[in-house]
């Protein structure tokens, strides 16, 4: 599937089935403006982010497992921010898991049965101060899960404005190391089991180890 917003108040989010190109179903986002949507691995959640009428972030999570069946996406979790979010991401190893960046923070969510959202921030010391997280990703992906024992593969990478790489384990949320790797801003990064590609403000695309 793929999902599409609208900018503006009360986003209109649409569902798209990806072989077919057909629209499955819609949905209203009560934000005034909406910043992002993220599938879970397993395509059964979608999380989306925007700002509600108070300016504060909000997050809302979708059930849309029975969307090709016809049935109507349905929010199972909802929580606002105080923090700024620019990038939010499900675990690939965990529904009930999520990652944020943005302004000054780097945050894990955690979806609870009472349909409230739990987050815990990372502690980034003088990292944080006047720092914009502008994106993230995680090392590992869904097809890799069945190699999660091995604790060197469980990394966040964050990218932020300032040009640096900031590596996150994913386990105990702490920051383990930063890395220098642009003179502009990374706006986006992508990692796999061997290499961390960030996309720069400069236009290129840069490909690196893991040990940067």
């Amino acid at each position: 599937m793929i999902a599409s917003a609208q900018e503006g108040k009360n986003s209109i989010i649409r569902i798209w089935d990806y072989a077919t190109a057909r629209c499955i179903t819609m949905m209203t986002m009560p934000v005034v403006s909406l910043k992002c949507l993220s599938f879970s691995h397993d395509g059964r959640f979608l999380a989306t982010v925007g700002k509600d009428n108070h300016n504060k972030e909000l997050i809302i999570i979708w059930d849309i497992s029975r969307v090709q069946r016809g049935e109507k996406p349905e929010i199972i979790a909802r929580q606002v921010s105080e923090f700024n979010i620019l990038s939010l991401k499900f675990s690939p190893i965990d529904n009930m898991r999520l990652c944020s960046c943005g302004k000054e923070n780097i945050r894990f969510w955690r979806i609870r049965e009472t349909g409230n959202i739990r987050g815990s921030a990372v502690v980034l010391n003088h990292h944080a101060r006047n720092t914009v997280f502008t994106c993230l990703d995680f090392e590992y992906g869904f097809k890799s899960a069945d190699r999660m024992e091995n604790e060197s593969l469980k990394r966040v990478f964050v990218g932020s404005k300032h040009g640096m790489v900031f590596q996150v384990n994913y386990q105990n949320e702490t920051l383990e190391a930063t890395y220098k790797t642009n003179d502009g801003a990374i706006y986006s990064i992508a990692v796999n089991d061997a290499f961390c590609v960030t996309g720069s403000e400069d236009t290129y695309l840069r490909v690196w180890p893991l040990d940067f």
